[in-house]
């Protein structure tokens, strides 16, 4: 008698978002049962999918741990039914591991028949042969729009997602979007003066370690610019080596680019904070590359170009500025280039308005490279 993973596999959030074990805790419950076929203990292609899905909304980086509980119908005898039940337990478990979750994290058990959560009749007994999971999840680390991080207790060893901070792609600059992330990290930041963080920076796509070294600098500068002191603050950054979602569209690429808070230490002490009416952030403008000894953009070069600006024409309420260092040692290349840039953005429909190109010579913590101009930008609140 063949069963399909039918509704009851169907996983059902509990109260999801809700509390675990206090009002501070961050950790979350998912609940969901698989149903096997009769005397099986593998799990069908079908069941093996309803995981995928699950683990494409709940992704094993954010699972703290997981349960398993096997289960039978009274159909043959207890000893058969127990041995039947941890059997479906190690299969469940076994493609959780496959799929990226650490085993040390798992609590498991199995009980045949003695714990039915359905009549065994012949018309509801197949409900019975059911393995259950209920996942312990870190919320936090999920994108809620609805949530700040002045909604957390920020407690030492806390890891939190910047929510609603987004990059251009391939880039430390900023979405013009994410200025109501960088208002809500400064608040907390001098709401919670002993507060110490680690900015993890993360990337998308390919394992780019120097752009997601790039987001948490940029993070950490936007911070230190505002007036909080270096000795509270570090940067470190991870590539794509621990994406939150499985990267299947553009939605879930831009949520991997992120930049997350690991609490280093903080006290029970409060202040109180008044907002500074406009902000800025300043990003490096990475890979915009020009043909050797020349003004003219490479291929790639126009391309990076074309992603800031398609970023700066959505942008609302903003002004960008654009320096580029002399650190080639070629003040009248450099000029060139300058040059090159303002026109190229404008002729991608950037309005002259909202953005300036400058040259600026050589800054003191800034190398020398023969060919590649040091550029960054500034985008400021109007």
């Amino acid at each position: 008698m063949k069963l399909q993973f039918s509704v009851f596999a169907t996983f059902l959030f509990l109260t999801f978002f809700l509390p675990k074990a206090s009002a501070q805790s961050t950790d979350s419950l998912v609940y969901f049962e698989c149903l096997f076929e009769l005397d099986r203990f593998q799990l069908s292609a079908s069941q093996r999918l309803r995981i995928d899905s699950l683990l494409k909304k709940t992704p094993v980086n954010i699972i703290k741990n997981i349960r398993i509980y096997g289960h039978t119908d009274s159909l043959a005898d207890i000893e058969y039914n127990r041995k039947l039940s941890r059997r479906r337990v190690q299969s469940v478990l076994k493609y959780f591991v496959l799929q990226g979750l650490d085993p040390i994290n798992a609590q498991t058990d199995y009980y045949g028949e003695e714990k039915p959560a359905y009549n065994n009749s012949p018309e509801e007994r197949f409900k019975n042969r059911r393995v259950e999971v209920i996942l312990s999840v870190d919320a936090s680390l999920l994108p809620l729009a609805d949530r700040s991080l002045s909604d957390y207790p920020l407690n030492t060893g806390d890891r939190l997602r910047i929510s609603n901070l987004n990059f251009v792609p391939n880039q430390a600059v900023p979405l013009s979007t994410s200025f109501s992330a960088f208002e809500e990290l400064l608040k907390v930041m001098n709401e919670n003066p002993d507060l110490e963080l680690s900015l993890r920076g993360h990337v998308c796509c390919s394992n780019d370690f120097e752009l997601s070294v790039a987001r948490a600098r940029m993070v950490y500068d936007f911070l230190v610019e505002h007036g909080i002191s270096k000795n509270r603050l570090d940067y470190k950054g991870f590539g794509n080596k621990v994406p939150l979602f499985e990267e299947v569209d553009e939605e879930s690429e831009a949520l991997n680019r992120r930049v997350e808070l690991e609490v280093l230490y903080n006290s029970e002490r409060r202040i109180s904070y008044t907002a500074i009416p406009k902000l800025q952030v300043t990003a490096p403008l990475m890979d915009i590359k020009f043909n050797e000894a020349s003004a003219r953009l490479s291929p790639s070069g126009d391309f990076m170009l074309t992603l800031l600006a398609e970023m700066i024409k959505e942008s609302e309420g903003m002004l960008f500025e654009i320096s580029l260092y002399d650190n080639i040692g070629d003040a009248v290349l450099s000029s060139q280039r300058m040059s090159t840039l303002e026109k190229t953005l404008r002729r991608k429909g950037v309005p002259n308005k909202i953005f300036k190109v400058e040259k600026l010579p050589i800054q003191k913590s800034m190398p020398r490279t023969p060919d590649y101009n040091w550029i960054s930008i500034v985008i400021r609140e109007k």
